[in-house]
């Protein structure tokens, strides 16, 4: 009887043991078909429906025909991130069975300037052309009904675009940073246009609305986007007019209009968007009505020259007083005299020169509020005020004026309107892509180098990085191709993922061990591998070090100098 258990237990593990090796073996079946390569370097899965998507591609075409058929099945679809970083794609043409654009199915194809999208396509993802710096038009077929959240961000060569009668949604920050182009029309069928969709188009000098969308309007030809069920004005331009009946200006929605030199605010505007008119350079005054309540932070921020005119002790005053920004008192009408005779009254919306009036007020030299934006005029940054410390007020580089300036050397500080601050930090992505910049100074105050701050800077060789510095932010030099060596400084502590990854041209690398503590992931993969890396300090640091660094994805660098 024991004898039969046993022959009948051996049976049952013989049969899992069957079934799990045929549900194994059927799986690593289905994991090998998952993803092919065609033999010009196409990488695609087949879908459920029996069509086929775009995955992958390690091909070297510049001018690129995406096939419409592999293996006798028709491409239906461009997967996400298929073709991102191919940078040296120039042109590519998507064949019409197509019928959607993954996310970031192209993002970072700087050499990409042209591109036809098929009739057949019904979306475009997320980030799908994001940062394709080269683009100069883009056809978008008629039956495309959603553009993706950044689905053309930072395409700043892109000078027109033809949104489609079909599409109903616009992504948030679509279209932001296309500083190329010069006319948006928002078609009759859009209900939903995202935060940001078009901040900093600063070359827009024309914005029509359908008249016959019921969500947006462009009213009494003003040049401008409103969101129709609240009257706030969303998007403006250097030539808009705000309407009578807007009630709000909304966040960014002058943005950087770096012509706008005047505009006139409507009586019934109650409130004043974040960043509404930032960086409006031109903008020398503006009068504010006393019903304004709400004006967000940032509001004029980098407006040098700018003089509010207001109502004294109205909110406008306040919040002009609170920020450091020049008045102009306006006068309260009043009626005729008691005999009846009538008097002209004092006209508050046309004020004479504002910067000549006795009635100007001009603050004292303080530091401007924490999260203001400041232009150095003699620098050419713009820089972000962090702290607003009356002993030690700082601030973070975010921005160059100067878009063809070759050297660049951040200053230990800067001095605007009689404050000194401190440069204590370079801003995520502050001169992210910048083609011109060949040379890098970072100064002796600076401890923080932020996000992706100089990625993708193909055309820099030197950088020199400050003393002080403790943090190297992710992916803060990526693909800097033409960098050739750096030093980290003793006191850095942190290099962050991707920091120097894909700096192909990179063979010098000087290193002090003692205080970095932490390399991230792929902190310097892809540098040449006859690269020479020097670790500097004592002994056990350097070597505790060195292994770090290997760890880092650079264990095939052969030359390796221990001081």
């Amino acid at each position: 009887m024991e004898m039969i258990r046993q022959k009948i237990k051996s049976l049952i593990y013989a049969g899992i043991g069957l079934v799990l090796c045929v549900l194994l073996c059927g799986g690593m079946s289905m994991t090998a078909q998952a993803e092919e390569r065609t033999d010009d370097g196409f990488y695609y899965e087949e879908n459920k429906d029996g069509g086929i998507t775009i995955t992958g591609y390690t091909g070297d075409e510049t001018e690129l025909v995406i096939p419409g058929e592999i293996d006798g099945k028709g491409v239906t679809s461009i997967g996400d991130s298929a073709f991102r970083d191919c940078s040296s794609l120039t042109s590519i043409k998507i064949p019409a069975g197509v019928t959607s654009i993954g996310d970031f199915a192209f993002e970072y194809c700087y050499g990409l300037t042209s591109i036809e999208i098929p009739a057949g396509v019904t979306s475009i993802g997320e980030s799908a052309f994001e940062h394709c710096s080269g683009l100069t038009s883009i056809e978008i077929s008629a039956g495309v009904t959603s553009i993706g959240e950044s689905a053309f961000e930072e395409c700043y060569g892109l000078t027109s675009i033809e949104i489609p009668a079909g599409v109903t949604s616009i992504g948030e920050s679509a279209f932001e940073e296309c500083h190329g182009l010069t006319s948006i029309e928002i078609p009759a069928g859009v209900t939903s246009i995202g935060n940001r969709a078009f901040y900093n188009c600063n070359g827009l000098t024309s914005i029509t609305v359908d008249s016959k969308n019921k969500y947006y309007d462009s009213r009494d030809n003003c040049n401008a986007i409103i969101e129709t069920g609240s009257n706030t004005l969303i998007r403006g331009c250097k030539s808009s007019k705000i309407p009578a009946g807007v009630t709000s200006i909304g966040n960014r929605a002058f943005y950087n209009c770096s012509g706008l030199t005047s505009i006139e605010i409507p009586a019934g505007v109650t409130s004043i968007g974040v960043s509404a008119f930032e960086e409006c350079e031109s903008l020398t005054s503006i009068e504010i009505p006393a019903g304004v309540t709400s004006i967000g932070h940032d509001a004029f921020g980098a407006c040098l020259d700018l003089v509010i005119a207001c109502y004294k002790d109205s909110y406008a005053y306040n919040y002009a007083i609170d920020n450091n920004i020049p008045v102009k008192l306006l006068e309260v009408e009043t009626p005729g005299d008691a005999s009846g005779d009538d008097k002209p009254t004092p006209n508050p919306t046309t004020p004479s020169n504002p910067k000549n009036d006795d009635t100007q007020q001009k603050p004292k030299a303080v530091p401007a509020k924490k999260g203001t934006t400041l232009t150095v005029s003699s620098k050419k940054l713009k820089v972000k005020v962090t702290s607003s410390s009356k002993k030690n007020p700082t601030v973070t580089v975010t921005k160059i004026t100067d878009k063809k300036a070759k050297k660049l050397t951040i200053p230990a500080s800067v001095k605007v309107k009689g404050v000194t601050y401190k440069v204590t930090g370079i801003a995520d992505k502050a001169f992210k892509n910048n083609k011109k910049l060949t040379t890098v100074t970072i100064g002796s105050n600076v401890n923080k180098i932020g996000k992706e701050a100089f990625s993708g800077c193909s055309a820099l060789k030197k950088v020199t990085i400050g003393k002080n510095v403790t943090s190297i932010g992710n992916k803060a030099f990526y693909k800097c191709t033409k960098l050739a060596s750096v030093t980290i400084p003793a006191k850095v502590t942190t290099i962050g993922d991707s920091a120097f990854a894909g700096c192909k041209n990179l063979k010098k690398i000087t290193v002090t061990a003692g205080k970095l503590q932490k390399i991230n992931k792929n902190a310097f993969k892809g540098i040449k591998k006859n690269a020479a890396i020097t670790v500097k300090g004592k002994k056990q640091a350097k070597t505790a070090l060195k292994k770090k660094l290997k760890k880092s994805s650079i264990g095939y660098v052969k030359t390796w100098k221990l001081k």
